[in-house]
């Protein structure tokens, strides 16, 4: 093979090669992507599928539940003011009542002559529902302060409120002791507490 064929052969190789990456790697219609390709499309749409049905999670639904808490009116009757429990937000509504019990009353309620017996300085130390029963234990500040008759109507007050808001049998602990006598003057408690409690 003589120079003039060699250099047309080398010539005919270049212009192939040309052909043939000009054709098909350059053409708009030839991509290679062999991730995306082999992926089934709904695996390519599976994480917005999956964040969507994180996002789109139902919020669980407000139902308010009116629970009972009683106070002082202004002549040193006990009366029921109303509370409104919502039940996506405290797991008990018993329990939601006696809390409202220990902080009443309210500013408004202050405003229209409502007090309360319970001393500020009282904590719930537990709150225990079972099927049969309920536990409350409170601290001792519960029991401390304001003389008998004071400690008499706070007394009443728990178990207003207590009954107004379970049918159940509420049993009163103070630190964690059960209190069949309370305050320093030994007020005697029946227990489960009832409307005969402080009954003599």
């Amino acid at each position: 093979m003589n120079f003039s064929q060699k250099l047309g052969l080398f010539i005919l190789i270049v212009i192939s090669v040309a052909y043939v990456y000009f054709s098909f790697f350059k053409a708009e219609g030839f991509h290679f992507n062999p991730v995306k390709n082999t992926l089934p499309e709904e695996l390519e749409t599976l994480p917005e599928e999956l964040e969507n049905q994180n996002t789109d999670m139902p919020e669980k639904e407000h139902v308010y539940k009116t629970v009972k808490v009683y106070v002082s009116d202004s002549n040193g009757k006990l009366r029921p003011v109303n509370r409104q429990c919502d039940t996506a937000l405290e797991k008990s509504c018993f329990e939601y009542a006696i809390k409202e019990l220990i902080t009443a009353p309210t500013k408004w309620e202050k405003s229209k002559g409502f007090t309360s017996e319970i001393p500020p300085a009282t904590k719930i130390l537990s709150i225990r529902e079972g099927s049969q029963s309920i536990m409350v234990d409170l601290s001792s500040a519960f029991e401390g302060g304001g003389g008998t008759e004071s400690t008499y109507t706070r007394v009443r007050q728990l178990i207003k409120t207590a009954k107004a808001n379970t049918n159940l049998p509420v049993y009163l602990y103070i630190n964690g002791r059960q209190a069949d006598v309370i305050g320093g003057e030994g007020i005697m408690i029946k227990q489960p507490l009832s409307e005969r409690s402080l009954d003599d």
